[in-house]
């Protein structure tokens, strides 16, 4: 944490100040009976997702799993295609790409256009009830879970190596 010693943001501080400005914006909403009959804060059908009318129980979970396995890809493109980018291809230490030059700027182009595509359907899912938000949630969360668990222990597997 030595990077954040000369300044007063700090990654604990600023998710700490994120989780509490949402706890008021959710209570202000509440105030404002946002959540009663409110269709959205239903779970199953009946509901609208792509402008068509869902009715049937076993087509809101089709789409349901649908959703939250596109949402895990969709994490896991993020955090490990993203990261590829941002440490290989755009910081100007990194001398090795890991791709010839063809296919690393494939991979660049191919990664914009999945986020493009793939945020229509967050945008719609999350939209339209919050169960499609719920799963979003948990979708990103597992992927998160583990690859960084996995980043951390890696990490934490090196200094206890440095140690010994």
């Amino acid at each position: 944490m030595k990077i954040y010693n000369n300044i007063c943001l700090t990654p604990l501080k600023v998710i700490i100040g994120a989780y509490i400005f949402l706890a008021i914006f959710m209570t202000i909403m509440f105030q404002m009976n946002m959540y009663h009959e409110n269709d959205y804060f239903t779970w199953g059908p009946p509901l609208v997702i792509f402008k068509k009318h869902i009715s049937s129980t076993s087509e809101f979970y089709i789409l349901l799993v649908l959703f939250f396995i596109n949402k895990m890809i969709n994490t896991t493109i993020t955090e490990i295609v993203y990261t590829w980018i941002v440490n290989c291809i755009q910081d100007p230490k990194s001398n090795n790409t890991f791709y010839p030059k063809n296919i690393a700027l494939m991979i660049v182009l191919m990664n914009s256009a999945h986020l493009s595509i793939n945020s229509m359907f967050t945008v719609n899912g999350a939209s339209s009830q919050v169960s499609f938000l719920l799963v979003d949630i948990l979708g990103n969360l597992l992927v998160i879970y583990y690859t960084n668990k996995r980043f951390i222990e890696r990490i934490d597997n090196q200094n206890r190596d440095a140690l010994l």
